[in-house]
């Protein structure tokens, strides 16, 4: 057919038309060479894609892994930081336990002082009980012959018992002044007053208050206190004191007897000079809380002479109380708060 149409072409034509032919095969040559080459690519790139769809399908699954890797992990995480948290909760009370251990280990320590301190009181509580023990027997030794003398001391009184019994029968009772007439005097234990005022209210007696509230508008014969004084103590301001109020004033230097034990008992010599104001006087004004005045207290009440007891309720004795015409009980308005002065310390202890 080409070569038909070639046969009506001229020369020219027949020439262009070879030269396009011979191109177009060239052409045809190339692209059945591309084509070839495409499809090798193409098969190349099928391979290709195949080989990626491959992996596409292993990393999915690899994906697909590490996803239930990371849940996983993530329960993990989750469980690890409940465990944190309980640790630091763990830690937070490990170190209030510590705390608190190291308070009970003070606590223990303080105990173990205590302990300590317990022992050496109990040691010195059986000390005291001998030493008061032994105390107690010469109490007693001494109060027996206290006692003794009395009696001898009572009945070398010279006084008409008689006579007095004669008319106490007559009139049942002497009659005594009462009021702004009435004679009154006063007799103080110190020893008493301020141990009592000390042990009590951490004060010591007002001694110008006291003298004019327990006298009152009645006429006083005579205050007289009674001091135990001891070596090293100097009283000599306190005396002073008491004599520029008005009191009379008697001492006695305390007694050291054997075993180291201080004496000094005032019991007797206020005895005597009690009695020896049996006929001068309407009221007896006794400031102590001494039971054994109980037997003078009787024996003025058997004269018709009013008694009255000043004391510190608590540590009056109860028998005092209970035969006084009067008991009056001292309170703090009569006191000195936080003593001070040196006569108010270190006094010696009644024995």
């Amino acid at each position: 057919m080409v070569k038909w149409e070639m046969d009506g072409l001229t020369d020219d034509k027949a020439t262009d038309l070879a030269a396009e032919l011979q191109e177009s095969e060239k052409t045809k040559a190339k692209l059945i060479e591309r084509s070839k080459f495409q499809y090798r690519e193409n098969k190349r790139f099928k391979k290709t894609i195949e080989k990626l769809v491959l992996e596409k399908n292993d990393l999915k699954r690899e994906l697909n892994r590490v996803i239930q890797e990371n849940q996983k992990l993530k329960k993990r995480m989750k469980s690890i930081q409940e465990k944190l948290d309980k640790m630091q909760q763990l830690d937070k009370e490990n170190k209030e336990l510590k705390e608190e251990l190291a308070r009970e280990r003070e606590k223990l320590k303080e105990i173990a002082t205590l302990k300590a301190e317990k022992n050496q009181l109990l040691a010195k509580c059986e000390e005291s009980k001998k030493q008061i023990s032994y105390i107690m027997e010469m109490i007693l030794a001494e109060r027996y012959e206290l006692i003794s003398r009395l009696k001898g001391l009572i009945r070398d009184i010279p006084v008409d018992y008689k006579e007095i019994e004669k008319k106490m029968k007559l009139n049942n009772k002497v009659k005594h002044r009462t009021g702004k007439n009435s004679q009154v005097a006063l007799f103080v234990d110190v020893q008493n007053m301020f141990y009592s005022a000390k042990n009590l209210y951490n004060g010591r007696l007002d001694y110008e208050k006291f003298l004019e509230i327990t006298v009152g508008d009645r006429t006083l014969v005579q205050a007289t206190a009674y001091i135990v004084q001891t070596p090293d103590i100097d009283q000599t301001k306190f005396i002073s004191l008491l004599r520029s109020i008005g009191y009379v004033v008697r001492t006695m230097d305390l007694k050291t007897g054997t075993g180291g034990f201080a004496k000094g008992n005032w019991d007797v010599g206020m005895t005597i000079d009690i009695l020896n104001m049996i006929d001068k006087i309407d009221t007896l004004i006794l400031a102590t809380g001494d039971g054994d005045f109980v037997p003078i207290v009787k024996l003025f009440q058997k004269r018709g002479i009013r008694v009255e007891i000043v004391s510190f309720a608590y540590n009056t004795a109860i028998d005092l109380k209970e035969i006084a015409d009067r008991f009056y009980p001292i309170t703090e308005e009569l006191l000195i708060q936080d003593p001070s002065n040196s006569y108010s310390k270190n006094l010696p202890e009644r024995s």
